[in-house]
């Protein structure tokens, strides 16, 4: 996986108030991806932090943004279906990171998850790919619900295969297989990866390379190499000159 790109995430506030929701939406060609960015973001940015960091109540602002999303969907004529749909996805998501980088020494994790709190399941990484499978029956119908899972898979999410890692080339071929669904429903068109460029939007949220120390140095001992290569050809150059004069000298 390329490394990500992220905006800064702005600090929870002393009383609660979340600023994420708003900065992030707007970029994505998927109405269902745009909607849930904010929360994806929040997943991506909150990976790095150590459990002493951790924002208080934040499995509690969550659940609240889980809500305010699921209405959004809903505004948006989204079948009651495919919002649980979408929110089961979301939920096993966010669960996965959640245990995965310790968020439940901190924080309501430790007591449930959002799946037991919205679905009342203790786990989902099963089912998801269950939902999968059903869904690629009729691709075109639920095309956004699997480009938001495309996403969630290019982000991390792996149920089932989080720990059996004999079984990730079954995983890749899964994840191949969608990607290829969905390029045959877009064609050409751009697939909304989070990084459409819109110029008339502040904020952008791409999920790019980024430039770090890594490819600096690697980039710095490319150009080094390079002039090396040229001073090595300057000096055998210069080396057959004087071999050519030495030479003629020595033929007198």
């Amino acid at each position: 996986m390329d490394e990500l790109s992220l905006p800064p995430l702005p600090g929870y506030e002393r009383e609660g108030q979340r600023q994420y929701q708003l900065t992030l939406r707007g970029n994505s060609l998927n109405p269902m991806i745009d909607a849930a960015t904010p929360l994806l973001g929040m997943v991506m940015r909150v990976s790095g932090m150590n459990s002493h960091a951790m924002p208080e109540h934040l499995f509690t602002q969550v659940v609240t943004d889980v809500q305010a999303v699921e209405q959004l969907l809903q505004e948006q004529g989204y079948e009651p279906g495919v919002i649980i749909s979408f929110r089961y996805i979301l939920c096993t998501f966010i669960d996965e990171a959640a245990l995965g980088n310790g968020w439940s020494n901190k924080n309501e994790w430790i007591k449930q998850s959002l799946l037991v709190h919205f679905h009342n399941e203790a786990w989902g990484g099963e089912k998801v790919f269950i939902l999968l499978e059903r869904l690629m029956r009729e691709p075109k119908r639920y095309q956004d619900l699997l480009e938001f899972l495309y996403i969630c898979f290019s982000l991390g999410f792996r149920g089932r295969y989080k720990v059996a890692a004999q079984d990730q080339g079954e995983f890749e071929q899964i994840y191949r297989r969608l990607y290829h669904v969905l390029h045959k429903l877009r064609g050409d068109a751009p697939f909304p990866l989070l990084h459409q460029d819109k110029k008339t939007q502040g904020g952008r949220y791409q999920l790019i390379k980024r430039l770090t120390i890594r490819h600096v140095l690697c980039g710095g001992i490319v150009v080094l190499a390079l002039f090396y290569l040229f001073y090595l050809l300057r000096l055998d150059s210069q080396t057959q000159d004087i071999l050519h004069q030495l030479n003629r000298l020595l033929a007198r």
